[in-house]
């Protein structure tokens, strides 16, 4: 809410002088004498005006001194509690004679709009509202100048937010601000590199801390480990695709030596200045397979019909698969029912389900070269899964066969 000034009474304080001069010359003794007639004469101009009206100002030009007669002679009716201001007449200047009429004011507090009786001045008006200013409080209007009907007058109430600055909180009381207005009003003064725990320009509410955070360094030695490399070397023993680790690698050390920066209590960012090697790493070495993996020529073991548009490469395996794995392979024999319901016949294996589900199709070859079991499908449970020494057991024909096959390595080509 914003109050009516009553502007344009100012604007007339300063009169136009006119002089009145005869045809004839006169002498500088009867040109003084004269003037000063006239002025004395002159009759002194009022601008009359009712507070928070100001359009209804009235020009009066009269030898009268009792505002209220003046006031009167407007049209302005004066009840029995209403008020005039009059500014000093000085020499004949113009004077204000402004009407503080009685009446009720809108006071925003707390919250809500109040109506209060006016009362002679806005500190009176407030008091006897029941209204209470605590300290820090502040108001839109001069607690000194007359109230009057229809004003309007806006309380804002002060509350305390808290500035910490390591171990010392001050308290500063305000009726709003920003975090970086708080911290300068209650006296502390920020380093270059120091920062709020909030933006400067962040507003607070009742209650709210904004933590000063003091930048400092601290340097501090730290032993860490430097990470050994891989040296890798061919060998012709393994497939592609395998590799085996040689040596193992180990590991360096060296003294760092870190200038750590401090926000408050936290450390927000550490440069190493310095590096001292302790002892220096030592390579792991991996051998890396480059013998081909080829079967051509074998004749496969298994006589199940391959799926429409299977095709071998030229070393003897799968042209096309999603994907192999190298494992161990044991045999058995003897007949009967597989676990997926399927009669047990060459070419029918024994899988761990939870790594190959039933009804996968196959193709496997010992890594040796020696077999070629050739096209299989995954349908009966192995005993080796309980132990989980062996990834497959192949179905034979005959015992002698299994004790021949023994156990080998095998590549599994999931088809």
């Amino acid at each position: 809410m914003t109050n009516h000034a009553f502007q344009k009474l100012n604007r007339r304080r300063n009169p136009t002088v006119m002089r009145i001069c005869t045809g004839a010359v006169l002498s500088a003794a009867f040109a003084t004498s004269l003037a000063l007639t006239f002025t004395s004469l002159a009759a002194t101009v009022y601008n009359v005006g009712v507070a928070g009206e100001p359009a209804a100002i009235a020009e009066v030009h009269t030898f009268r001194k009792d505002p209220v007669r003046i006031v009167n002679s407007v049209g302005v009716t004066l009840g029995e509690k209403d008020l005039i201001s009059v500014t000093p007449i000085n020499g004949g200047e113009n004077s204000d004679l402004v009407v503080y009429k009685s009446g009720k004011a809108a006071v925003d507090v707390d919250g809500e709009e109040r109506l209060v009786e006016t009362s002679g001045t806005v500190a009176k008006t407030i008091a006897e509202s029941g209204i209470t200013l605590d300290a820090g409080d502040t108001i839109d209007v001069d607690l000194s100048s007359l109230a009057y009907d229809g004003m309007e007058i806006n309380i804002d109430r002060a509350y305390d937010v808290y500035v910490q600055d390591g171990d010392e909180t001050y308290t500063y009381r305000t009726t709003g601000c920003k975090a970086g207005e708080a911290v300068y009003a209650v006296g502390l003064a920020l380093g270059a590199e120091d920062e709020l725990n909030v933006t400067a320009d962040a507003e607070l509410a009742e209650g709210d801390t904004v933590q000063v955070l003091r930048c400092s360094y601290e340097e501090r030695t730290a032993e860490e480990s430097i990470d050994f490399g891989t040296t890798v070397v061919e060998d012709s023993n393994l497939f592609e695709g395998q590799s085996r680790i040689l040596s193992k690698g180990v590991c360096g050390t060296q003294e760092v030596l870190y200038r750590d920066k401090y926000l408050g209590t936290a450390c927000v960012d550490s440069e190493p200045l310095r590096k001292t090697v302790t002892s220096e790493p030592i390579n792991a070495v991996k051998a890396v397979g480059t013998r081909v993996f080829s079967v051509a020529g074998k004749v496969p073991i298994s006589n199940l019909t391959l799926p429409e548009g299977f095709e071998l490469d030229d070393n003897g395996v799968p042209a096309d698969y999603e994907y192999y794995m190298d494992g161990v392979a044991t045999a058995y024999y003897g007949g009967g029912i597989t676990a997926s319901g399927i009669p047990a016949a060459v070419g029918y294996v024994a899988v761990d389900p939870k790594v190959i589900p039933y009804g996968t199709k196959l193709w496997v070859a010992s890594l040796d070269g020696q077999y070629v079991y050739g096209y299989a499908i995954a349908a009966d449970t192995g005993g080796f899964v309980k132990g989980g020494w062996a990834d497959m057991d192949l179905y034979m024909d005959t015992e002698a066969e299994c004790w021949q096959f023994g156990i080998r390595g095998v590549r599994i080509y999931v088809l």
